[in-house]
């Protein structure tokens, strides 16, 4: 049986190694929200001949890639975001399910430095994601094609433990109050489905560059356990925490641990990621090699008529 990595989340963030590299071209056929049957030679796929983008109600985000001189204005508002046009940048996704906003909302727009992340507010719900990267295709003297690469990363999940209706949860974008409830994370065998995506535009100059879809980056595999189970409070759920020989076989070990977290944690299988907590923090290790502007389109699955 695989070995378990456990972090502990809340009041402090923590970081956990990716496990593996999963790449997906960016001229990959997007899977497609529905289907059509078109007639005069169109293929029925209606994706497939479009921008690669599903047509309905969704909300629009905009990477905009900067030279490293730019001066960034941390205004909130709109609907673009800022970050270097060549290296690492940081972009944190947030949804809080008691959050009364009815749009995308940007509240920092700025990463021009991997440790200082542009911040985007989700209103609750699930979506369908499609991404594509615009602008100019690459440069044709040295031959290079611009390039995104997205590593994905949970940041910060909490509970709210305070029952009374109205108790400014809401309005929390992190899980730095004191009247949160942390969740001990456990994965195993690596986080998401997807571990990271790659797009590159390789279209030609004058060429249209499709959309692929980027769900899959915002599917998440594992436990979800309240922080009360790491009973030594060292940050992580191991066979430390467990104090009885829980299957009786004489022994505790890691079977045990695996009993432990069944009785006590909540196990997810390709769920959407801001599902496992009432506040969610997730984000990308963001590296461009050139992009200018990548378009990311959230479509509700709830309201979206595709």
């Amino acid at each position: 049986m695989a070995t378990k990595n456990i972090f502990v989340l809340g009041a402090a963030v923590t970081i956990f190694a990716l496990m593996a590299i999963a790449y997906i071209s960016y001229f990959g056929s997007p899977t497609p929200a529905g289907r059509a049957v078109t007639t005069g030679g169109k293929p029925a796929d209606v994706i497939a001949w479009s921008n690669g983008f599903p047509s309905g109600e969704h909300f629009n985000l905009n990477i905009h890639g900067k030279k490293a001189d730019y001066t960034c204005n941390a205004s909130s508002g709109g609907g673009s975001i800022f970050v270097n046009e060549y290296g690492q940048s940081l972009i944190q996704f947030i949804q809080n399910r008691k959050s009364g906003i009815a749009a995308l909302s940007v509240i920092d727009p700025c990463s021009m430095s991997a440790n200082d992340p542009a911040k985007i507010q989700l209103p609750y719900g699930e979506y369908q994601v499609y991404a594509r990267i615009l602008a100019k295709p690459g440069n044709t003297k040295t031959g290079e094609n611009r390039s995104v690469i997205f590593y994905p990363r949970l940041i910060d999940a909490c509970n709210d433990n305070v029952t009374a209706p109205i108790d400014g949860f809401g309005d929390l974008i992190d899980c730095s109050s004191e009247s949160l409830i942390g969740l001990g994370l456990v994965t195993s065998g690596g986080v998401f489905d997807k571990d990271s995506q790659y797009l590159e535009r390789i279209v030609p100059l004058k060429g249209a560059n499709k959309a692929t879809e980027i769900t899959e980056m915002f599917k998440w595999s594992g436990y979800a356990c309240s922080e009360a189970f790491d009973i030594n409070a060292d940050g992580q759920i191991t066979l430390a925490d467990v104090s009885a020989d829980l299957n009786a076989d004489g022994v505790i070990d890691q079977a045990d641990l695996d009993l432990y977290l069944a009785l006590n944690c909540a196990e997810y299988t390709h769920e959407w990621i801001f599902n496992i907590a009432d506040l969610v923090v997730y984000g990308w290790d963001y590296y461009n090699s050139g992009s200018k502007l990548v378009q990311v389109r959230f479509y509700p699955l709830a309201t979206t008529t595709f």
